[in-house]
């Protein structure tokens, strides 16, 4: 295959994968009222766990002002807290809350239900060939 071909190939795969996979999750946050700011957000605390405002800057591109409104809205909306770092009670940290966990829980399910129509359309076979080459990506994009 040439690599003109492999690119366009590779490409067109992402992109559809990248715009089934997120449609749910777009339609989800939509009627939740959740900004893509707020989601990222609680998937950052989610995955990484308690973190300071600032640390939000970098990943969502916004001044300290500009995250620590956001902050203060989701705050208000009870999806997060800031509570004093018990090693360092100078720093404040920002926690999921239950509900904000709830809507974690939720949104990751939403986003994942494309996988289980597109796997009710695959044979035992053609899931196992999708999984050996998923399986071959990570390894070659981690190397």
């Amino acid at each position: 295959m040439e690599t003109e071909e492999f690119s366009r190939s590779l490409l067109d795969g992402m992109a559809l994968l990248m715009r089934v996979s997120l449609q749910d999750l777009m339609g989800y946050i939509h009627r939740k009222g959740i900004s893509m700011a707020q989601i990222n957000v609680l998937y950052q605390l989610h995955y990484r766990g308690p973190c300071e405002v600032l640390a939000f800057t970098h990943v969502l591109s916004l001044s300290p002002a500009g995250a620590s409104q956001l902050i203060e809205r989701m705050v208000r909306q009870g999806w997060v807290e800031r509570l004093d770092d018990p090693a360092d009670r100078r720093v404040r940290r920002v926690y999921l809350t239950e509900p904000g966990r709830q809507l974690v829980a939720e949104s990751i399910a939403v986003r994942n239900e494309w996988i289980q129509r597109f796997g009710a359309r695959l044979t035992g076979e053609e899931k196992q060939q999708v999984a050996q080459v998923f399986q071959l990506l990570v390894e070659k994009i981690e190397e």
